[in-house]
């Protein structure tokens, strides 16, 4: 089995940064998201299965941001955060740090309106989204563990002049991610609760800005891997922390720390923040692949997982969406998965 490099999970010391005194995120800002780029990103679907409903207990259906441009949603925020860069800003270029999705997706937005974009990725990276930033223009630099990563970027950015896009603490990243919440409102009026891949938390407190704002009756409930469980550690302990060590099949969801932004707004509209182990993420890739045909990488599974098991909480026949939240996978990898 692949994993993203570390002994256990244990938790680290507090992250410095602001306080955030008022959410620097509104409704406002994700409509307007959506607007800004719907002339460049596809709708992805919502696909219902038969199959995972009964075995989950609930009327499920999959948001399928595996099928969304360069394979995940992340491609929402990048573009989102790169059409609002100033002259000045897209002549600097930009700078940022990725396990890949966002590094993708930023890379794709970048060659779009044709700024420079490095991102600094973990050594042990998945090949396959190396290679996908790399094809879309962007330069790739490595750091040697996941928790080096922001110090590189932040040295690139002091010595370059570029400008950070940070893939889950800035507000056009979290307000993009949030037009997944508007869309699953559109297609699924319904809707009783979503359950939600984590990693930093980008697209959990987006989507959950959005959904609440509208619909605060709807649950939304956050899944991450036990051996990286940022989000939760933070919400537990009421201050965001950065993880020591992490080790999780689910490379897309690994991220070394959360950040106030997004923490700030999880604590206000999430309702909870579930784990789940790799074999559980593992099972529910497999049955995802062979049940709906949609191949999605581990961290993609994670919201089906905890459906799976009965650690989402839901009542039997709940209306419930679950985000595939990516389906970018080595084939390599993919043939030892299964």
């Amino acid at each position: 089995m692949d994993e993203v490099r570390a002994a256990t999970a244990v938790l680290g010391t507090a992250v410095q940064e602001p306080n955030i005194d008022a959410l620097d995120v509104t409704l406002a800002d994700i409509e307007a998201a959506r607007d800004r780029i719907a002339d460049y990103l596809p709708r992805t679907p919502l696909i219902s299965s038969e199959t995972l409903s009964k075995r989950t207990g609930t009327r499920l259906n999959l948001k399928a941001e595996n099928l969304q441009k360069t394979g995940s949603f992340k491609v929402r925020g990048a573009l989102n955060a790169v059409l609002q860069l100033t002259p000045e800003q897209r002549a600097r270029g930009i700078v940022t740090m990725s396990a890949g999705n966002h590094g993708a997706g930023l890379a794709y937005a970048a060659a779009l309106v044709g700024v420079k974009c490095v991102v600094f990725m973990p050594e042990f990276g998945v090949p396959a989204k190396i290679a996908a930033i790399k094809g879309y223009g962007a330069e790739v630099r490595f750091a040697p563990t996941m928790q080096a990563l922001r110090a590189a970027m932040e040295a690139h950015r002091d010595a370059s002049g570029m400008d950070i896009v940070h893939p889950f603490a800035d507000a056009a990243i979290i307000a993009g991610q949030g037009t997944v919440g508007l869309e699953i409102l559109e297609d699924c009026p319904d809707v009783e609760a979503i359950v939600v891949c984590t990693g930093g938390g980008g697209l959990l407190s987006g989507l959950s800005l959005a959904v609440k704002s509208q619909r605060p009756d709807v649950r939304v409930i956050g899944v991450e891997p036990e051996g990286a469980p940022t989000v939760h550690k933070s919400l537990k302990e009421g201050r965001v922390l950065a993880l020591e060590h992490i080790q999780t099949v689910a490379d897309g969801l690994a991220a070394p720390f959360s950040a106030p932004l997004p923490q700030a707004i999880i604590e206000r509209y999430v309702d909870d923040v579930v784990l789940v182990t790799d074999d559980e993420i593992l099972a529910a890739f497999r049955l995802i692949l062979e049940r709906t045909k949609l191949l999605v990488e581990p961290g993609g599974a994670a919201a089906v997982a905890a459906l799976l098991t009965g650690k989402a909480g839901l009542d039997v026949g709940t209306r419930t969406v679950a985000t595939l939240s990516g389906g970018n996978i080595d084939i390599e990898r993919l043939k030892g998965l299964l």
